[in-house]
């Protein structure tokens, strides 16, 4: 038992560390380091001083609603799909770990990857704030940064799961999201609206006085179902993952060279 474990542990340190270098290259960092200085930028120029509605339009309408779920999708999605594109997913599967093992591994090390990066930002967009003179963002800090760690663990095992299904993850996330996401979550008239993650996101953030004020048709109760379904979601989503990546076979033939 002290030795599967001791095996588990090893493998995870090692794909963490293969994770965080690829992730961490000087120009992915570059490029991440210019997006959030010319983002910042555009906020200094279109936010005026203690207007906290339009702070909360870029942070949650554009940053939170779009931004981390296209992120999500990027990286998570292609975790497998990358390795069975550069023709290396036969050194993973031959290791001494089963294949779901590989998987929940492969998608812990990429999900606690963004998980930091986004934590970051967070922090950014809140000092940001809190530069521009826009009160009472200490309660809405921790709010917020439990509502996107609870998101980017469900939307991260859905484009881990989208990944796995087909090649063009990305085309299919993104109407994914267009159609589930945004179309039933504004479905007021059935429960249809629980299938939609945002609408969940919504719900917790609307507990905060001024996101309700700013987004006035946002439900602003049953927080606890929210977050209830939200970590239900994401254990669906990895269940399921795992099992096709269990039985489903992968061949490089048709996708080996194309990243």
């Amino acid at each position: 038992m002290n030795d599967n474990l001791a095996n588990l542990l090893g493998a995870l340190r090692g794909m963490t560390t293969l994770v965080w270098a690829q992730r961490c290259t000087p120009r992915a960092l570059i490029w991440m380091a210019v997006s959030a200085g010319f983002a910042g930028l555009l906020m200094v120029l279109t936010i005026q001083p203690g207007r906290g509605g339009d702070w909360l339009m870029w942070v949650v309408g554009f940053y939170l609603q779009f931004l981390v779920p296209l992120a999500c999708l990027n990286v998570c999605g292609s975790m497998i799909r990358s390795e069975l594109q550069a023709n290396t997913l036969s050194f993973l599967t031959t290791r001494p770990l089963r294949r779901h093992t590989i998987f929940l591994m492969q998608y812990l090390c990429h999900v606690c990857w963004l998980q930091g990066v986004f934590l970051v930002c967070t922090l950014l967009l809140f000092g940001l704030g809190v530069a521009l003179g826009i009160g009472g963002l200490g309660k809405l800090l921790v709010l917020f940064v439990f509502t996107q760690m609870l998101a980017v663990f469900a939307w991260g095992a859905l484009s881990a799961l989208l990944g796995l299904l087909h090649q063009r993850y990305m085309v299919i996330g993104i109407i994914y999201w267009l159609i589930v996401e945004v179309g039933t979550g504004m479905v007021e008239v059935s429960n249809i609206n629980q299938f939609s993650m945002l609408r969940h996101v919504h719900t917790l953030l609307a507990q905060h006085e001024s996101v309700y004020k700013v987004f006035g048709n946002w439900a602003g109760d049953a927080a606890g179902m929210a977050a209830a379904v939200m970590m239900l979601a994401t254990l669906f989503f990895l269940a399921a993952g795992a099992l096709l990546f269990t039985f489903r076979e992968y061949l490089p033939s048709h996708e080996a060279g194309q990243q």
